[in-house]
């Protein structure tokens, strides 16, 4: 009985498309993801809590991908993904423009790809030699854009929690997650011009939202400017650096302060720098980020100052044979101090808990577009409730 469901298993694969669907005499491409992810419950710790408020460890994808290129000069893609079989996402809609054939430069408009960093653009099934994302792209930090804590002495009691932060000011008592430094799982609305050639690439980018809080409708007539410059100096080697600055905090908590504190920028800035090498069986990678968010000072004690997050990680793959691979990721995140009152006898305290991740694991190539993974993640965190956690969890991954 089971070596017939094992055949009619692989004859259904064989079935399947193993590649792009093409039709409209080329001029559509239809594209498609299924990712299953199997892991233990997590309703303690929350180390892979994403913020659509689902576990990165253990999550039922499906992405539907489509372009329609009527000219060479252009395109109009979308991605709709649905996770856990709940709503579907519109992730992607925007149309790609290239004003001459010959120049490689295009403007894209809509919900577009993001210019900072690397790992958002990735594709997820294809293009991550792991299953969990590096805690700068996943992990959810106390900052919030639609509630703010009162004074420091707030900020500080929701050390590790930002899954559920809870504060006195905008969104009042409304427990909500917080964000990460930089969202995975959403990409921001605005225009965004790009020229790639061989050696060079340099993109810019005009967006409704911020890194850590994409939007597809702004909710503080603000625009973030993102840029991004990468050089291949040579085969397989990139080297990129990144900058973003937008208006982060929610218009209706600025306009209830103005009149009070005074026109301010309350905004996430960051820096980035990136970087990749294959060779033969080796692909590693990296990048290292550092971000802040402006909030209002309001009451003693005050947060005078911007709230700092440093973020890196360092992953690498390494093929053992055409089929079989293994994966290695290193990631860590911490943040600046503030002082408060009654919390940490005062003493200056890094706002939000540091947090370290180490995962490993492999996967093998069953056929060319399907592959199945195998993880161990180990996380380290210092405050919330859960101070460590270990997490094992596999995965099927289909594309075409």
């Amino acid at each position: 009985m089971f070596a017939l469901r094992w055949l009619t298993a692989c004859v259904l694969l064989q079935a399947l498309p193993a590649g792009p669907i093409e039709t409209g005499r080329g001029t559509v491409t239809i594209s498609g993801e299924i990712t299953a992810t199997a892991g233990a419950k997590d309703e303690i710790a929350f180390f892979n809590y994403t913020d659509y408020e689902h576990n990165a460890l253990r999550m039922f994808r499906l992405s539907l991908s489509g372009m329609w290129r009527p000219s060479s000069r252009f395109a109009v893609l979308t991605e709709l993904r649905s996770e856990d079989l709940q709503r579907v996402i519109p992730y992607a809609l925007y149309v790609r423009v290239r004003p001459w054939d010959k120049v490689p430069f295009d403007v894209q408009v809509g919900r577009i790809p993001p210019v900072f960093g690397t790992f958002a653009r990735r594709s997820y099934g294809t293009d991550n030699p792991l299953i969990g994302f590096p805690l700068a792209y996943q992990y959810l930090t106390s900052v919030r854009p639609d509630a703010v804590p009162a004074n420091a002495d707030e900020l500080l009691l929701m050390r590790g929690r930002g899954w559920r932060a809870t504060y006195t000011v905008g969104n009042k008592l409304e427990p909500g997650p917080g964000v990460p430094v930089v969202s995975a799982y959403r990409w921001d609305t605005g225009v965004e011009a790009r020229y790639a050639t061989e050696r060079i690439e340099a993109a810019f980018s005009v967006t409704s939202g911020t890194l850590s809080n994409p939007r597809v409708e702004d909710d503080n007539d603000g625009r973030q400017l993102a840029a991004r410059a990468a050089w291949h100096p040579s085969a397989g080697l990139t080297l990129g650096a990144s900058g973003a600055r937008g208006a982060f905090v929610d218009r209706a908590i600025v306009n209830e302060y103005e009149p009070v504190l005074g026109p301010h920028d309350y905004t996430q800035d960051a820096v980035g720098v990136d970087g990749e090498y294959s060779r033969g069986y080796w692909l590693v990678r990296g990048e290292a980020i550092f971000s802040r968010w402006t909030l209002p000072k309001i009451n003693a004690p005050f947060i005078d100052r911007p709230l700092g997050a440093r973020t890196g990680y360092v992953e690498g793959r390494y093929r053992f044979m055409p089929r079989l691979f293994g994966a290695l990721r290193v990631d860590t995140l911490s943040f600046t101090k503030v002082a408060g009152q009654r919390l940490f006898e005062g003493q200056p305290t890094e706002w939000d808990a540091p947090v370290s991740r180490v995962e490993l694991g492999g996967g093998v190539n069953i056929q060319r577009n399907l592959t199945a993974r195998l993880v161990v993640q180990r996380n380290w965190r210092d405050g919330g409730r859960v101070h460590d956690r270990t997490y094992v969890s596999g995965q099927l991954s289909y594309w075409f």
